[in-house]
C-alpha cells in the first residue's frame, strides 16, 4: 500500500533520529522515489519534515504536558507521528482538525496499532485544552523560554547568551526557525549575473541580487526545484548561501597565485575561486572523504572548470612533505558544528551536545596547524567556519597565533563590506542580522 505523505514525513523524521543524517539527503531520495519533486504533494512533505524539525521542542513541550505518560520514553515513531499531527493542527490551516486527527491515528496504525488510542486520545486533548497550555516566563526564565518557545536546546541558548546578549539570543533563535532564503551563485564563467537573473525570470522564477556578494541570486519563490532547470544542469549556477560565497573573496585568490583548499568538500569554495579567476589560476583541492572529491570533480565537469586539481588528504595528519611551503593562499574550511546552518539544517540542534565541542576544537586546532605548514613566505591563509562559537573561531585563532608568532592576522580585502567585519578584524555573518548563514573568517599573513 502507497504510503501517505504524512506516513512518508515520519519515516524521515525516524531515520534522521537514528542515524544523524541530513534530512534534506533523505527528502531528495524520497521525493524522487515518489516522483513527488515538482509536486504539492513534494512542498507538503518538506514543509512538514522541515517544519518539525525547526519546531522540535516547541511542540515537545505541548506534547508532554497533554501526554499522561512518561513523554521522554515515548517510542519515537510515536513522537514523530505526534509531532506531524500537531505541527499541522497548531501551524497549519489548510486541513480541517478532524482530518489531521484522523490521519495520524491511521498512520499510528501501521506503525504501532496498539499506541493509535494514545495518539488520537493526545491530539484531541490538544484542540480542547491546547489554547491554555503555558510556555516559562520570558522574564522569570528567559534561556528556558527561549529554548521551548524558540525550539533550541537550552545548553545553546545558555551559551549563545553569554556569548552575545539576550536580546541578539531571542533574534537568532527566531530567525533560525524561519524558511532560509534559496540562494544561488552565478557561473561567471558561463554567463553574467544580470544575463542568469533575466533569464531565469523569463523561466517563471521570481530572483533578486544578493546584497553582498556579487555573484548571488536569490530566489523569493517558485513552483519548481531550480535543481531541475537545463540552467542547473548545464552549469549556469550552483546552490551556495550568500555568506559562503563571500569567503572566496575574503581569500582574494590571484590568477599568478597557487591555491590551496585544505578541506573542500564538494566544491562550493573551490568552483568559485576558480569563477573569480577565470578558470586561469592554479588550484588544488583536497578532502578526507572520497565520495567528496569525486562530486567536486562532477561538480567541476558541470560548471565547466578545469584549473581544479583534486588529491585525498587527511589533513588532522601531518602535512604531506610535498605540499610544505608550496602555495600563496589557502583556505581551511574547517570541519564544525554547522550551528550558523540551523536555518538550512535544523537537524543539526538536535545532534549536537556541548560535550561534541571540545572534540571539534581539536579537529580544528590540528587541521589550521597542518595546513599552515603549506603556506609560503609572504602568503595568506583564511581559516573559516558555519559556526557562531567562540570556541570553533576566535579561540582556535587566538591559539594558533600563539603557537605560531610567524603568522599574523591581517584585514580582509576591501571587496568584504565593513558592516560584516567585528571589531577585532573578523568576517561575521547572522541569519537574524544578514538573512544568510552564521560564519566566522579570519584572514591570516604569514609574516
Amino acid at each position: 500500500m502507497k504510503k501517505s505523505i504524512r506516513h512518508l514525513a515520519v519515516d524521515i523524521l525516524d531515520q534522521v533520529h537514528r542515524s544523524n543524517a541530513f534530512a534534506g539527503l533523505l527528502l531528495d531520495e524520497c521525493l524522487d522515489a515518489n516522483e513527488l519533486s515538482s509536486t504539492a504533494d513534494g512542498r507538503l512533505l518538506t514543509h512538514l519534515v522541515y517544519g518539525v524539525l525547526r519546531l522540535r521542542d516547541h511542540l515537545d513541550w505541548i506534547l508532554a504536558k497533554l501526554s499522561r505518560g512518561n513523554w521522554e520514553k515515548t517510542d519515537e515513531s510515536i513522537k514523530n507521528i505526534l509531532r506531524v499531527g500537531l505541527f499541522q493542527l497548531k501551524f497549519n490551516d489548510r486541513l480541517p482538525a478532524f482530518a489531521v486527527v484522523d490521519e495520524a491515528v491511521k498512520v499510528a496504525k501501521i506503525v504501532d496499532a496498539a499506541k493509535s488510542g494514545l495518539v488520537n486520545a493526545i491530539l484531541r486533548n490538544y484542540l480542547r485544552h491546547g489554547s491554555s497550555i503555558e510556555f516559562p516566563s520570558l522574564e522569570k526564565n528567559p534561556a528556558e523560554y527561549i529554548a521551548a518557545f524558540h525550539s533550541h536546546p537550552l545548553w545553546l541558548v545558555k551559551s549563545w547568551i553569554k556569548i552575545f546578549s539576550l536580546a541578539d539570543t531571542l533574534a537568532l533563535c527566531s530567525a533560525n526557525n524561519e524558511l532560509p532564503p534559496l540562494t544561488l551563485r552565478v557561473n561567471t564563467l558561463k554567463t553574467s549575473r544580470n544575463e542568469l537573473q533575466e533569464n531565469l525570470t523569463t523561466a517563471g522564477f521570481d530572483l533578486k541580487k544578493t546584497p553582498f556578494s556579487p555573484d548571488g541570486l536569490i530566489s523569493n519563490n517558485s513552483s519548481s526545484p531550480i535543481q531541475k532547470t537545463n540552467f542547473f544542469q548545464e552549469g549556469y549556477l550552483r546552490l551556495q548561501d550568500e555568506a559562503s560565497q563571500l569567503i572566496s573573496y575574503l581569500l582574494n585568490p590571484k590568477s599568478s597565485e597557487s591555491i590551496l583548499d585544505v578541506c573542500a568538500g564538494t566544491g562550493g569554495k573551490a568552483t568559485h575561486m576558480a569563477a573569480i579567476l577565470k578558470n586561469n589560476g592554479k588550484i588544488l583541492a583536497t578532502d578526507y572523504d572520497l565520495k567528496k572529491i569525486e562530486d567536486l570533480k562532477k561538480d567541476a565537469i558541470r560548471l565547466g572548470i578545469t584549473c581544479i586539481e583534486t588529491r585525498h588528504a587527511d589533513l588532522t595528519n601531518e602535512l604531506p612533505e610535498l605540499l610544505k611551503e608550496q602555495f600563496d593562499s589557502i583556505l581551511v574550511d574547517a570541519p564544525c558544528t554547522g550551528l550558523g546552518t540551523l536555518r538550512r539544517n535544523p537537524e543539526i540542534k538536535w545532534h549536537t551536545t556541548a560535550t561534541d565541542i571540545p572534540g571539534f576544537t581539536q579537529t580544528q586546532n590540528a587541521v589550521l596547524q597542518n595546513a599552515s605548514l603549506a603556506v609560503r613566505k609572504g602568503g595568506h591563509l583564511v581559516y573559516c567556519t558555519c559556526s557562531l562559537l567562540p570556541q570553533e573561531n576566535e579561540n582556535v585563532i587566538s591559539n594558533f597565533l600563539k603557537l605560531n608568532p610567524h603568522f599574523s592576522a591581517c584585514p580582509p580585502p576591501e571587496s568584504i563590506p565593513e558592516k560584516l567585519i567585528d571589531s577585532n578584524g573578523y568576517f561575521r555573518t547572522f541569519p537574524h542580522l544578514h538573512n544568510m548563514d552564521g560564519f566566522f573568517a579570519a584572514r591570516l599573513k604569514r609574516k
